[in-house]
């Protein structure tokens, strides 16, 4: 199990530090930004999804689905990561439907100084290091600056681009706010409306 996590940790910190999302019309949405499923997206892997932008470039973009909280406590899923979370009060997040058995940490606050992974946006840093969860989960103080999802999302090269081109996600530039918000699961609802009046008023003359 931390084998397979630690293969996706070195990928993505490789990466870096990733910049902030291009403006949409230009369709060079980087890292940091947010990708917002439209209501005619039919995939149910993605229907009613927010997915926070972790690396897009020419070989494709790696996301997490940030609105899908689950009932299940991290450490009964994965027992390994037990003795690493302590008292960690949060529950677990489906952050996709690829690798559902590798987990990645989105991490804020005075724990973020422990994560050596890349800063996706402002002071909201990735990890998908197990050995550094016990410091992690030591010093955040619960899921308001330390969330676990399970799997990802992944894209091919061109793939998002034809996507976006076909209407299928709103792009919303990424707060930690939004990504750590107390709602999760009426984040969608709120950013759907908020895409939708911004479209709206674009149209009028």
């Amino acid at each position: 199990m931390i084998a397979r996590v630690l293969s996706l940790h070195y990928a993505l910190v490789a990466v870096g530090a990733l910049a902030l999302g291009a403006p949409a019309g230009a369709q060079e949405i980087a890292g940091g930004t947010l990708l917002v499923a439209s209501p005619e997206l039919g995939d149910p892997s993605f229907s009613q999804s927010v997915v926070l932008l972790l690396r897009h470039d020419d070989n494709g973009a790696i996301g997490v689905v940030i609105n899908r909280v689950t009932s299940l406590v991290p450490a009964k899923v994965f027992p390994d990561l037990a003795d690493n979370l302590g008292k960690y009060s949060g529950t677990l997040y489906r952050g996709g439907p690829l690798a559902p058995g590798r987990v990645l940490f989105l991490v804020r606050g005075l724990a973020a100084a422990t994560v050596q992974g890349p800063e996706i946006i402002d002071k909201v840093f990735l990890s998908a290091d197990p050995e550094s969860l016990a410091e992690i989960s030591r010093l955040a103080s619960g899921p308001d600056e330390l969330r676990i999802y399970a799997g990802h999302a992944e894209w091919t090269a061109g793939q998002l681009e034809n996507e976006l081109k076909h209407g299928a996600w709103n792009v919303v530039p990424a707060t930690a706010e939004l990504v750590f918000g107390d709602k999760p699961q009426k984040l969608w609802e709120q950013l759907a409306t908020r895409a939708a009046e911004t479209t709206a008023d674009a149209r009028e003359p």
